[in-house]
C-alpha cells in the first residue's frame, strides 16, 4: 500500500467524521476541501516527503473570482507546522506504520480544529479576507506570519480582485495599479501582454458598474470550471445534508438531487432553494423527493415560503446555515 493510501485510510477513519460536520469533502486524489457561500475554496492538500516515511499537509484558500487555473495556488496559506507551532516549524509526521499514521492523522486533527479551522473561518467573504489581511497599527495582521498572503510582488493580482468583490473600489484600482506597474515594467514578453487587461480591470472601478459584478461573476464560473468545482454544492448545505442523513447512499442521493437545481430554470437563488428544500424534508428523504417529483411543490417560491413557516427564518434562507 502506497504512502498515500495509507494516510489517506487512517484520515478517513479518524479525521474526516470530524470534518464532514465543516462541510468539508474530498478533491481531486490527496486533499479535502469546502466552498463557501462567499465563493472561496478553503482546502487542504497531503504531501508525502519523497525521501522519508513522513507527511504533512498544505493549506490554502483561493477565491473562485479570482485569477485560477487549472492547478490550485497554495497562496495565501501555508503548511501545518509553519501555521500550528509558535515557532513556525516546517513540521513533518511520521507514517511508517500504521500505528504511527493514526497517531500522526490524530495529533495533525487537533492542530487544524485549533489552528487552520479559526483561519478558514475568518477568509469565508472577500470582505473578512481582507480584515484577515489588514494590519494594525504595530504592523500586524489576524495571523501574524502563520499565514502567507502570497508570493512577494504578487499579492496584488489576488487583492484587486478580493477588493473589488468587497466593493471597495478605491483599494482595488490601487491594486489593480501594481498588478499594471509590475507587468509593464516586466522582462518576461508573457507578462508584458497583461498591461492591457490591468488596464481594463482599473477602469472597472467605479462604485456602481454593473460591469464589475458580471466580469466577478464570469471569472468565478471560469475558476469553478477550471479547478472542477462546477458541481460542487456550498459547504453549509453539505454540512446539513451530513446531519441529517446518516446514510451513505441517502447523503448521496440529497447531493444529486439538489445539485439538479443548479440547472433548473427558476427565479430564486440555486442555494437559497437548497437550504429551503433541507428545512422543509428536515431529513425525510420521502418528504425530499416528493419536493423534486412536484417540480419544487408547483413554484420554487412555495418550497421557500414552507420553509419559512416551519423555522420562522425571516432571511428566507438567502444566509448560509451555520458552519
Amino acid at each position: 500500500m502506497s504512502k498515500l493510501k495509507k494516510i489517506l485510510r487512517s484520515w478517513g477513519k479518524i479525521a474526516n467524521p470530524s470534518l464532514q460536520h465543516h462541510g468539508f469533502k474530498s478533491y481531486g486524489k490527496d486533499g479535502f476541501g469546502r466552498i463557501t457561500h462567499g465563493n472561496v475554496f478553503q482546502f487542504f492538500l497531503f504531501n508525502i516527503h519523497r525521501h522519508t516515511d513522513t507527511f504533512t499537509i498544505d493549506i490554502g484558500i483561493r477565491p473562485m473570482y479570482c485569477e485560477n487555473g487549472e492547478h490550485l495556488n497554495l497562496r495565501p496559506g501555508n503548511r501545518l507546522g509553519k501555521m500550528a507551532t509558535k515557532p513556525g516549524l516546517d513540521k513533518w509526521w511520521p507514517c511508517f506504520t500504521d500505528e504511527e499514521t493514526d497517531k500522526s492523522v490524530s495529533e495533525i486533527l487537533d492542530l487544524f480544529i485549533e489552528f487552520v479551522l479559526p483561519f478558514y473561518n475568518s477568509t469565508r467573504t472577500s470582505t473578512e479576507i481582507i480584515q484577515s489581511y489588514k494590519k494594525n497599527f504595530l504592523g500586524r495582521s489576524k495571523f501574524g506570519n502563520r499565514v502567507s498572503w502570497g508570493t512577494p510582488c504578487y499579492e496584488c493580482f489576488d487583492f484587486g480582485y478580493i477588493y473589488l468583490k468587497a466593493g471597495d473600489f478605491s483599494q482595488a484600482s490601487a491594486e489593480f495599479d501594481k498588478c499594471y506597474q509590475f507587468v509593464a515594467s516586466s522582462t518576461i514578453e508573457s507578462e508584458q501582454m497583461l498591461t492591457e487587461k490591468y488596464l481594463k480591470l482599473k477602469q472597472l472601478c467605479k462604485p456602481g458598474n454593473k460591469e464589475a459584478t458580471e466580469y466577478l461573476e464570469i471569472q468565478t464560473q471560469k475558476s469553478l470550471l477550471n479547478l472542477k468545482l462546477e458541481k460542487w454544492l456550498y459547504a453549509d448545505i453539505y454540512k446539513t445534508i451530513i446531519q441529517q442523513y446518516h446514510s451513505l447512499t441517502e447523503q448521496t442521493e440529497v447531493e444529486n438531487l439538489l445539485l439538479t437545481i443548479k440547472k433548473a430554470d427558476i427565479t430564486v437563488g440555486a442555494d437559497q432553494l437548497a437550504r429551503s428544500i433541507l428545512a422543509v424534508a428536515e431529513g425525510n428523504i420521502t418528504e425530499l423527493k416528493k419536493i423534486f417529483d412536484t417540480n419544487y411543490l408547483g413554484n420554487p417560491r412555495d418550497v421557500i415560503m414552507a420553509a419559512v413557516a416551519k423555522t420562522k427564518n425571516m432571511s428566507y434562507f438567502s444566509y448560509p446555515f451555520d458552519y
